[in-house]
């Protein structure tokens, strides 16, 4: 191989089966549930069981806070957007306790941006139990939507569209794993790649992706890593870990510091 990954061993953690739990307690918009296995940013849904044969996922389900010495996590409960059907009727049901709370269920699917063919094949091979979407599937979306350089959003309704869990973006000798769905850090792993030249947007076999006349993401990257590296920090803003590789990695001066609200 030509990358050398350092620590790689407890991207396995991320890997594990989907966590189900019963809702403890609920309000309009968030409960609560108890799991030992749980880290913050992780997604899943909440379901409703009507009887033993009849069940519907009513709510996504996002963990906002955990505290490890109750192993309670607050969760964050928004509509469900994994289906659409316009043509429909949806039901109007609200999370109550004893739902069952399911978290992680697709993070065994993932999608890799790498800078190049050799990192994106060295890492696919060292993390074991993965379904890789390749990346060409998602510049073809890209293409479709008119955006050279992807957005928030285009992660989140391409992963959402295609139940991907996880997403892995590998820059500045760090692999970044984040939840696919809403950009949450969820793990940083360090590795050391050979000096290549990085393709833009992400490696891709897709020559070209088109894209519109105007609007966010219809301008050609210019620069591979300072894209998503400012992506990272700004959905991850309150992250003091990702704060303090950041400054280690780059110096207290670094204009990627700017976008973190820490108080020092």
């Amino acid at each position: 191989m030509r990358i050398l990954l350092l620590s790689l061993f407890c991207v396995g953690i991320l890997q594990a089966s989907p966590i189900s739990a019963p809702l403890l307690e609920t309000n309009e918009d968030t409960g609560s549930i108890q799991s030992s296995q749980l880290k913050v940013g992780m997604s899943g849904f909440v379901i409703r069981h009507f009887d033993d044969k009849h069940s519907t996922i009513i709510a996504n389900a996002r963990v906002s806070a955990f505290n490890t010495t109750t192993n309670r996590a607050t969760i964050d409960i928004s509509p469900y957007d994994g289906l659409r059907q316009n043509s429909l009727p949806s039901g109007n049901w609200k999370p109550r306790a004893k739902d069952e709370v399911v978290i992680a269920y697709d993070y065994e699917r993932a999608l890799l941006i790498a800078p190049n063919d050799d990192a994106y094949n060295a890492l696919t091979k060292s993390i074991p139990n993965v379904e890789w979407l390749h990346p060409d599937t998602y510049a073809t979306y890209l293409s479709h939507e008119g955006h050279p350089t992807p957005l928030i959003k285009d992660f989140h309704d391409f992963c959402t569209a295609n139940s991907v869990g996880l997403l892995y973006v590998q820059a500045a000798d760090t692999l970044f794993t984040l939840d696919c769905k809403n950009f949450a850090l969820l793990q940083t792993s360090p590795l050391t790649a050979p000096k290549k030249e990085s393709m833009v947007p992400f490696y891709t076999r897709i020559p070209t992706i088109r894209a519109n006349w105007f609007g966010a993401g219809s301008s050609r990257l210019e620069s591979y890593e300072p894209y998503y590296l400012e992506q990272i920090a700004l959905n991850n803003s309150k992250n003091k870990e990702l704060y303090e590789l950041y400054k280690a990695k780059f110096s207290e001066k670094s204009a990627l510091l700017r976008n973190f609200e820490m108080k020092e």
